[in-house]
């Protein structure tokens, strides 16, 4: 369920008793809670939570090749990388998923294909956006199932840091809300499917290949992926390349 900013702020003056107190100014709660929030985003992504937060496919973020670079500049809201898609038929929003390089292998190179992609293929990049906090009163953030109860615990112990009182309880209760973080978050699939991968296709698309490198996405491959028994670009068809 969604909740305001000055919502949240009203409950961690309340929680830590400061309710018409001036010591701890109104700013200095909306830093509290925007750090604490923060927080509570990247334990959701860490705890296996990333599908809470990424894009639909149809949305996803998507670039063209220009036949000249390998390396492609990330969003500029860029998090955590869930899959790089590339089209191979547009027109019938066909994509395959690519596969990742290992450093070791950026060097790789088949007669058949060259490392640089070919001009004019769409890539599409699935990813955990980084976190928008809430800035102005009417600003929300959703806390999906309760767990908003993190952000005022956290905040309410940096208040009571400040004011240098005890914050023993505080800490014990975030705790408590952390470890039902980790029980929640990651169990959001009850039905068990997301356990196993299908691949429909039955053969993995080799003929370009990606790495994260620093704030650009690295390719090496420059063709669509070869499917048998035409080959994949460095797989066992053409030796595994050299």
């Amino acid at each position: 369920m969604a909740t305001t900013l000055l919502s949240l702020r009203t409950q961690c003056q309340r929680e830590s008793d400061n309710v018409g107190q001036s010591f701890i100014s109104d700013p200095e709660w909306n830093g509290y809670i925007q750090s604490s929030y923060l927080d509570l985003y990247g334990q959701i992504v860490r705890h296996f939570g990333n599908d809470y937060f990424v894009q639909s496919p149809a949305t996803g973020y998507t670039f063209t090749t220009d036949g000249t670079n390998q390396f492609f500049p990330l969003p500029s809201d860029f998090f955590k990388l869930l899959g790089v898609d590339l089209a191979i038929l547009t027109a019938q929003q066909a994509w395959v998923s690519l596969k990742a390089f290992n450093f070791s292998d950026r060097n790789r190179y088949s007669a058949f294909n060259s490392q640089v992609p070919y001009a004019g293929q769409t890539i599409r990049l699935l990813y955990v956006p980084r976190a928008t906090v809430p800035v102005l009163d009417v600003d929300t953030i959703d806390g999906v199932n309760g767990w908003e109860e993190f952000i005022i615990i956290d905040a309410c112990i940096k208040a009571l840091a400040k004011e240098e009182s005890d914050v023993s309880v505080f800490i014990a209760r975030r705790e408590k809300m952390e470890q039902r973080l980790a029980a929640e978050i990651e169990s959001r699939d009850a039905t068990g499917g997301a356990a196993t991968i299908a691949d429909v296709l039955g053969r993995r698309a080799l003929g370009m290949q990606y790495r994260l490198n620093g704030n650009n996405l690295w390719l090496i491959g420059g063709s669509t992926p070869g499917w048998y028994p035409y080959g994949d670009w460095g797989s066992a068809d053409f030796g595994g390349g050299f």
